[in-house]
C-alpha cells in the first residue's frame, strides 16, 4: 500500500519542484494534496490524515513547529522537514522527524531520506490491514470478568447514585474533565478519568480505539477501513456509530 503524502510549502514553485522530484518513487508515495500555509497543513493533516508530509519550516503565517503543536497527535504523520536554513537543523531532530532536508532538493540526498521512510512505512501499512484470520471466537470462550474488575459504575444523579452494571455499556467517550457513560437506553455523566476507567474494567470486555473513545467488545459490530485507509469500528448501537481508531490504539483493536 503506498503512503499518503501531503507537500506542504508556501512558495508554489517549491511544491511543484518537490512534487516532480517525488514522481519517482511513486510506487512507495501517493500525493494526496498539497498546503501553502501553516494554517491550510494544520487543516488538511488533520482531515486528510497523511501518512508522511514533506513539511517546508519557514512559512509566514506560522513556522512548522507550531504547526505541529496544532496536529492531533492521533492523527501525527511521518515528518520530512524542508527548509533552506541549516540552523532549523538541531531543533527539527528534536522533533522527532524522519529527515531533515535542505532546499533545493538535492535527488540523492533525497534518496537517503526515502530509504530512511521505508524503514518506518511497513509499520503504517501493517496497522492499517484486517488480520486474514480475524474474529470474536476468542472472546465468547473467555471466561466471565473476575473480581478484581468494576462490575457496575457509579453515576450521581442529584442526591441520588445510580449503579449502572458494566454489561449494559457500550462505550466511554471522554471529553476535557468529564466522560459519558452509554447505554442502549440513556447516556451519564461522571468525573472518572478514562484512562483510570480503562485500568479498572476487564480488557476481555472492553478495548481502547481511541485516546477519548472505549467501546465494549461485545458492542463492535464490524471493522471497517474508511475512504483514507483508516480503520473505524461500528457499534451495535441505535445509531450504528462510528468510530475512528487512532494509530496508537490499531494493533489492539487488530489483536481482538
Amino acid at each position: 500500500m503506498k503512503a499518503r503524502t501531503l507537500i506542504v510549502d508556501d512558495e508554489p514553485l517549491a511544491r511543484v519542484r518537490m512534487r516532480s522530484l517525488l514522481e519517482k518513487y511513486s510506487e512507495d508515495l501517493e500525493i494526496i494534496d498539497e498546503a501553502g500555509s501553516g494554517a491550510q497543513a494544520i487543516s488538511k493533516i488533520n482531515e486528510l490524515t497523511p501518512d508522511v508530509v514533506f513539511l517546508d519550516i519557514q512559512m509566514p503565517d506560522m513556522d512548522a513547529f507550531e504547526v505541529l503543536k496544532n496536529v492531533d497527535e492521533d492523527v501525527m504523520p511521518l515528518i520530512v522537514f524542508t527548509t533552506a536554513y541549516e540552523n532549523f537543523a538541531l531543533r527539527a531532530y528534536e522533533e522527532n522527524t524522519v529527515d531533515y532536508l535542505l532546499k533545493p532538493v538535492d535527488p540523492e540526498r533525497l534518496e537517503a531520506t526515502m530509504e530512511k521512510l521505508r524503514k518506518r512505512l511497513p509499520d503504517i501499512e501493517a496497522t492499517n490491514q484486517m488480520p486474514a484470520d480475524f474474529s470474536w471466537e476468542k472472546f465468547r470462550s473467555l471466561m466471565a470478568m473476575g473480581d478484581q474488575y468494576l462490575q457496575r459504575i457509579q453515576v450521581k444523579i442529584g442526591d441520588r447514585i445510580l449503579l449502572v452494571n458494566v454489561d449494559e455499556i457500550i462505550r466511554f467517550h471522554s471529553e476535557e474533565k468529564y466522560t459519558t457513560v452509554y447505554t442502549p437506553t440513556n447516556q451519564y455523566i461522571i468525573d472518572t478519568p478514562l484512562v483510570d476507567l480503562e485500568k479498572k474494567l476487564d480488557p476481555r470486555q472492553f478495548v481502547r480505539v481511541h485516546r477519548a473513545h472505549l467501546v465494549a467488545i461485545d458492542y463492535i459490530a464490524e471493522i471497517r477501513k474508511s475512504d483514507m485507509s483508516r480503520l473505524n469500528v461500528v457499534l451495535r448501537d441505535k445509531d450504528r456509530t462510528q468510530i475512528l481508531v487512532s494509530r496508537n490504539f490499531v494493533k489492539s483493536v487488530r489483536n481482538l
